[in-house]
């Protein structure tokens, strides 16, 4: 019984030192190919090969590096964030909210922004003439919002809302240029 059990911790021993508790896992790192393909033109005609390198993962399937669509589904999710958001808050239908997100995030993009980049904004977001916008403005500041009110009118009717949610949503986008100048909605 003593020297089983001596040979059954000599082999658990044995077993141990073989078995180190340092294991090594080697990163992940594509393997590569440098593959070419046959191009051809309209006709069928053999033209050349175009050969370049390709990545692939562990499970052999391509390795996809393109930035461009990953920055694109990226902006493509936050306008449909942006578009709930709008949606919601401002009771909006989908396709008014998707063209108010479009709008303000194109607006935001801009980092020098002239009278023509403003009017251009106001024109598509609110579908009124900035010129109509301007004069109701301007009425607007001497106590006269009559015009400012047709204004909103037309513009919550342009996106399917209320006089209420237009102003809400104006007052959300333009709080701090109305209150600058001293209009209240």
């Amino acid at each position: 019984m003593k020297s089983a059990l001596t040979k059954l911790l000599a082999t658990l021993f044995l077993v141990g030192s073989f078995a180190s508790c340092e294991v090594y896992v080697a990163p992940y790192e594509p393997y590569w190919h440098y593959n070419c393909y046959p191009v051809f033109d309209y006709w069928g005609y053999y033209l050349y090969d175009d050969c370049y390198w390709e990545y692939y993962n562990q499970d052999g399937s391509l390795l996809e590096k393109d930035l461009v669509s990953e920055v694109a589904d990226k902006e493509a999710l936050l306008l449909e964030k942006l578009t709930g958001v709008y949606a919601e808050k401002f009771s909006l239908s989908t396709d008014a909210a998707a063209k108010v997100a479009k709008n303000v995030k194109d607006f935001t993009a801009l980092s020098e922004r002239s009278a023509e980049d403003i009017a251009d904004f106001a024109e598509k977001l609110y579908g009124v003439n900035p010129s109509e916008i301007v004069s109701a403005v301007s009425n607007a500041q001497v106590g006269n919002n009559a015009e400012l009110e047709a204004v909103i009118e037309k513009a919550g009717a342009n996106l399917g809302t209320t006089d209420a949610q237009t102003k809400a949503l104006i007052q959300e986008l333009h709080g701090k240029a109305l209150e600058a100048n001293g209009i209240e909605l």
